[in-house]
C-alpha cells in the first residue's frame, strides 16, 4: 500500500514571551504544532503548515508533543500529533496508545494513523485490513481526504472484507481529489488514464490531474505526467526536457518507475542529458532493487551485453529477466524465451518453456516476440504443428510493427509464395529494404541479391 505522502513544514520561530490572557500550555501546545502537525489535519492552526511525516524529527517532537499533552490532556489533536512523533521515532507501541486515545476522542485523522498500524501489524496490533477498513470508513465518512484515498484504495483491490468495486474507489478518489488532495489526484488521474472505475479513458484528464499532483510535489504525479510529455499524449506536446526534468525529481524522490525512465533517457541520451551508461546502469539498479519490472528489465540488458561498467554476465541477465517476466513484463519474457531456446543464462535447452514464454509475450503485442513465435510455427518447435499461415500472420504483425527480423522474414515468405502469400518479389523488396535500412545485415545481403534477380529479368 502506497503510505500518504506530506507537504514539508515551514519551521517559524516563535516568541518565548507569555502574552496575557493566553491559556495554560499556549507555548508548548505551538512547539508541538510547529514540530509534528499534520499538513492534512483541517483543525491545524491557521499559519501552521504541517510537517510530512518523513521530515518530523523525532526527539524534538517528542519533547514538544509530551509537554503539550501534560498540559492538554483532553486535546485529540496534540494526542494524534505525538502519536506521529512516537511514529517516527518507530516507538509503534507508544504512538499506538496515542493514535488510539486521540481516534476515542473523534479525531479523524488519528483512525487513518491507526489504521496504518492495523495494516502492517505494528504497535502489538494483529494485521487486519477488516479493522484497518473500519478506521478508514470512519476517517471518509467525516469527509476526510486521507481516509477517502485509503478507503479507496481498499475497494480497487478487494480489501479488508470489501468487494472488489473500481466504481466505489474512483468515487472515493474524485472525493479526496477534489479537496486538493495530491496522493488522490495523481490516483484519479490513472483511473482516466487507464478508462477505469466508472470513468471514460481520457488522457487529457489524466494530464490535467497528474499536473496538480506533480504541482504539489507528489512524486508520482511527477513520474506520470513525464510520461505523458514523452509521449506527446493529453493534450501535451511532445517534450523529451519536460520529460526529464520531472522523471529527475521524481527519480530523486525514489520513485521506481522514474528512475528506469531516466535511466532509459541517460542511456539513448534524450531530454538534453547525455549519452552514459553508467548513470543509466545505476539507476536501473535502484529500482530493480525495489523489484521495478522495467528496470529489472533494463538492468538484465546491461548485464546480457557488460555495459555501464557492468561485467557481461548472463546468468545475472537471466535471473533478472526471469524476475521482470514472472511480474508480466514483455521484454524480459521475450528474452527469457530467447535464453531457454538457445540454452544460454545457465538455463538447460528447452523449446517449450520458450514457446510459453514468446506466446505470453506476443499476446502482450511485443514485436519481437511475435517474430519469435511465427519462427517456432514455421519450423513445427516447441511441441507445434508447423503452420506456415500462423507464422505469415506473426511475421506480418511484427513487420507491421517496425521490426527488422518480422519484415526480412515476412519478405522471405512473400519471395518463396510461403504461408497463404501470392509470390512477390517487389512486396519481397520493399520489406527488406525497411530491414536494410535498419542496420540488419541479413536483410542487406538479401536485398542486394534480390534486385540483382529483378534486374536480370528485365
Amino acid at each position: 500500500m502506497r503510505l500518504v505522502c506530506f507537504t514539508v513544514a515551514l519551521v517559524i520561530g516563535f516568541s518565548s514571551l507569555a502574552v496575557a490572557g493566553e491559556r495554560p500550555g499556549t507555548e508548548s501546545i505551538a512547539a508541538c504544532d510547529q514540530a509534528a502537525a499534520s499538513p492534512y489535519d483541517r483543525d491545524r492552526p491557521a499559519g501552521v503548515a504541517g510537517v510530512a511525516l518523513e521530515k518530523i524529527e523525532p526527539d524534538r517532537a517528542i519533547a514538544a508533543c509530551e509537554a503539550a499533552a501534560k498540559a492538554a490532556p483532553e486535546d485529540d489533536r496534540i494526542a494524534m500529533q505525538l502519536g506521529r512523533a512516537y511514529f517516527t521515532a518507530e516507538n509503534y507501541d507508544a504512538a499506538r496508545m496515542q493514535f488510539d486515545r486521540a481516534n476515542r476522542m473523534g479525531n479523524a485523522l488519528a483512525a487513518t494513523q491507526l489504521a496504518v498500524l492495523y495494516v502492517k501489524g505494528l504497535g502489538g496490533l494483529p494485521a487486519d485490513d477488516e479493522e484497518a477498513v473500519r478506521l478508514y470508513k470512519s476517517a471518509a465518512y467525516k469527509g476526510l481526504a486521507v481516509g477517502q484515498l485509503n478507503l479507496g484504495y481498499f475497494y480497487n483491490y478487494g480489501r479488508g472484507g470489501l468487494a472488489k468495486d473500481e466504481v466505489e474507489a474512483g468515487r472515493l478518489y474524485k472525493l479526496a481529489a477534489d479537496q486538493g488532495y495530491a496522493p488522490a489526484q495523481n490516483d484519479l488521474g490513472v483511473y482516466y488514464q487507464q478508462g477505469r472505475g466508472g470513468f471514460p479513458k481520457d488522457d487529457t484528464e489524466a494530464a490535467r490531474y497528474y499536473k496538480r499532483a506533480a504541482d504539489q510535489g507528489n512524486a508520482l504525479g511527477r513520474s506520470n505526467l513525464a510520461s505523458l510529455y514523452r509521449d506527446g499524449k493529453g493534450g501535451l506536446p511532445k517534450d523529451d526536457f519536460e520529460a526529464a526534468r520531472l522523471y529527475k525529481l521524481a527519480a530523486d524522490q525514489g520513485v521506481p518507475t522514474a528512475q528506469a525512465n531516466l535511466g532509459y533517457f541517460y542511456q539513448e541520451g534524450r531530454g538534453g542529458l547525455p549519452k552514459d551508461d553508467i548513470k543509466a546502469a545505476g539507476l536501473y539498479k535502484l529500482a530493480a532493487d525495489k523489484g521495478h519490472a522495467y528496470g529489472q528489465s533494463l538492468l538484465a540488458f546491461f548485464y546480457e551485453n557488460g555495459r555501464g561498467g557492468l561485467p557481461k554476465l548472463e546468468t545475472e541477465a537471466a535471473r533478472l529477466h526471469r524476475l521482470a517476466a514472472d511480474q508480466g513484463n514483455a521484454g524480459s519474457q521475450n528474452a527469457l524465451g530467447a535464453y531457454y531456446q538457445t540454452g544460454r543464462g545457465g538455463l538447460q535447452q528447452n523449446d517449450r518453456e520458450a514457446l510459453r514464454l514468446y506466446r505470453l509475450a506476443a499476446d502482450q503485442g511485443f514485436a519481437a516476440a511475435r517474430n519469435n513465435l511465427g519462427y517456432f510455427y514455421q519450423g513445427g518447435f516447441g511441441g507445434l504443428r508447423k503452420d506456415d499461415s500462423e507464422a505469415a500472420r506473426l511475421f506480418r504483425l511484427s513487420a507491421d510493427q517496425g521490426y527488422a527480423l518480422g519484415q526480412f522474414n515476412l519478405a522471405i515468405f512473400y519471395e518463396q509464395g510461403r504461408g497463404g502469400l501470392a509470390k512477390d518479389d517487389y512486396e519481397a523488396a520493399h520489406l527488406l529494404k525497411l530491414a536494410a535500412d535498419q542496420g540488419n545485415a541479413k536483410a542487406q545481403t538479401e536485398l542486394a541479391e534480390l534486385n540483382k534477380r529483378l534486374r536480370s529479368a528485365r
